[in-house]
């Protein structure tokens, strides 16, 4: 009895070894990201282009710059090659809205009160480092590459502020940056590119009016 106990404890033992440096290394890989997102996340200036392949025949692309308090978001939905593009354009003072299909090009002036774009450029943020660990513990982490980018890929990490929930996602982040280069969800894949301290303020203007139907705020 004795020694049938001795080597469960040692197996009790084996096992919370295991997820302690399990953990730990968990932990240190994400507050490194962590640190390393940061001057970017808090940037006024970049451009996001986010392409998210949601079945075979329709794709969606997102292009968002930012400028100081100029914003721009471009929503491209192709379905079956055909195209639907929706711009908004918050000059700082109002948002327009310009919308263009095959058939029609459409302009709602200051209807929009807020733009919503690219969720965050990290899925893992936490509120101090208790948090950092414990969301650690259920944690996946292993290496891939993204496009050439050093990766690592992070599954089950169930932050507060992840806005996709309890979906089964998985975040393939940049090791040298802490951005987020792929996002798979369920059939979902979306992969990002980032430009920053680079918008020039001509994506601002916005299109020729003349060309557009205006549609008058309700």
């Amino acid at each position: 009895i004795k020694k049938g106990l001795k080597i469960i404890g040692i197996i009790i033992l084996i096992i919370v070894v295991l997820i302690l440096v399990h953990t730990i290394r968990n932990t240190i890989i994400i507050s490194n990201l962590q640190n390393k997102v940061e001057k970017y996340s808090n940037s006024n200036n970049y451009h996001i282009k986010a392409i998210t392949h949601i079945s075979e025949n329709t794709t969606m692309i997102i292009n968002q710059y930012q400028k100081n308090e100029k914003q721009l978001l471009i929503l491209e939905r192709i379905v079956n090659d055909e195209k639907v593009k929706i711009s908004y354009y918050n000059t700082g003072s109002r948002i327009d809205m310009f919308t263009e299909t095959k058939d029609e090009k459409i302009a709602e002036l200051g209807k929009v009160n807020e733009i919503l774009g690219v969720s965050s450029m990290t899925p893992l943020q936490t509120d101090n480092l208790w948090q950092t660990i414990l969301y650690s513990l259920p944690t996946r982490i292993k290496t891939v590459k993204v496009n050439d980018y050093e990766c690592y890929s992070i599954n089950d990490f169930l932050s507060p502020y992840n806005l996709l929930g309890k979906n089964k996602t998985e975040y393939d982040i940049e090791k040298e940056t802490g951005l987020v280069r792929k996002i798979v969800l369920d059939e979902q894949i979306t992969t990002r590119e980032y430009e920053f301290e680079n918008v020039d303020d001509s994506v601002f203007v916005e299109p020729d009016i003349s060309q557009y139907t205006l549609k008058e705020k309700e």
